[in-house]
């Protein structure tokens, strides 16, 4: 294969910011980080690697907000959390009654908004970072947007990863470990007697109704052809609803980071 390059070669637009802290991830922990370090007069940066902030908690995946009360679940019913999430999750009752997942995502958005010391960065992901050579300190982060074909350099005095997977602190060489611990590790009764490595399993979003009339359905090629291969699927009923599905999981033995697209396709197969 013969690759010709141009001596002209051209490299995408760039823009640098130089602010008080570089937030990567805007799920509800980065984005009540970020709000607090503005209030408390710091610039932000806030880059989110997704369309909308709330991480689990926003229309992409829709665990909403639980807190400490569980639903009244575990009698903590009088239990609340406070400060910024608290001041979210009230609004949200006030402007959303119902519970709309996609509303949701508009009033985080619009708290992040109202802070004049917050950029925000959707679509953006953070790949690469630079540190000093002596303290390991982050000192710049660079991420890339492909909904504007554009990068970022962002540096400050101060990075909080808020990212899940842990992105910053991994290209930081930050510790980290993968699977579940032995339950004498950290004294813990309830897990597995031994190491066994097993992670969360991914699961995908989708929801089924009840139309009243029988309806056509194609499938896909890819789907799965047998559906006896879905552990418990005996338990499938017509009359489920979307969220009954929760337990519709695959990949907790596969890497689930760098596996996860491979996931994805089998949970495709399964759904459809």
């Amino acid at each position: 294969m013969n690759i010709h390059i141009n001596e002209d070669t051209r490299s995408l637009k760039t823009i640098t910011y130089t602010k008080d802290l570089v937030i990567v991830g805007g799920g509800l922990s980065g984005t009540c980080a970020a709000i607090t370090a503005a209030r408390q007069g710091l610039k932000v940066v806030l880059i989110q690697d997704r369309p909308v902030l709330g991480g689990n908690a926003s229309s992409e995946v829709r665990l909403w907000a639980l807190g400490a009360t569980s639903q009244m679940g575990n009698n903590n019913r009088w239990a609340r959390e406070g400060g910024v999430i608290d001041e979210i999750v009230v609004e949200n009752l006030h402007r959303n009654p119902e519970g709309n997942p996609v509303i949701f995502d508009a009033v985080l958005l619009d708290k992040v908004f109202a802070e004049k010391n917050i950029t925000l960065l959707l679509d953006t992901f953070v790949f690469q970072i630079d540190q000093d050579r002596n303290s390991k300190n982050i000192k710049t982060a660079t991420a890339y947007c492909s909904q504007n074909a554009t990068m970022y350099k962002v540096e400050a005095p101060l990075f909080c990863d808020a990212s899940g997977d842990g992105i910053l602190g991994y290209l930081a060489g930050a510790d980290y470990r993968v699977g579940a611990e032995g339950k004498d590790e950290f004294n813990e009764p309830l897990a597995p007697d031994d190491f066994y490595g097993e992670l969360l399993g991914h699961t995908i979003y989708f929801y089924s109704k009840d139309t009243g009339v029988p309806v056509d359905y194609v499938a896909p090629d890819f789907a799965l052809k047998d559906i006896s291969q879905i552990p418990r699927a005996n338990r499938i009923k017509a009359s489920d609803s979307g969220c009954s599905f929760w337990w519709l999981e695959y990949g907790g033995r596969m890497d689930t980071v760098h596996e996860s697209q491979d996931i994805k396709k089998e949970l495709w197969k399964v759904t459809y």
